[in-house]
């Protein structure tokens, strides 16, 4: 078996979660509205939240698909190097 088992989401996946969450937006921009109509702090808060979570969303999904189609063979080789010498001691 290969050593690498993790399969990347492809540009339909990618579509998919990006467009899942854009189809969210005229809801969040109606509920905001409405908000700001009846004076409600809350309710504009609970839509900022939930638009920054959108947002935070869809960068994941972009970042995730951008290093899966650059993603180098060293990515997955830990650094054997250690930061000091270890048999170096000044007095």
């Amino acid at each position: 078996m290969s050593p690498k088992k993790e399969k990347s989401r492809g540009k339909l996946g990618t579509l998919f979660a990006v467009g899942g969450s854009v189809t969210l937006t005229p809801v969040l921009i109606r509920r905001f509205k409405e908000a700001r109509a009846k004076g409600d702090k809350l309710a504009v808060a609970d839509v900022a939240v939930s638009a920054a979570a959108l947002a935070v969303g869809v960068l994941q999904a972009l970042r995730a698909r951008k290093s899966s189609e650059s993603s180098e063979p060293s990515e997955s080789s830990e650094s054997s190097e250690s930061s000091g010498s270890p048999g170096k001691a000044e007095s």
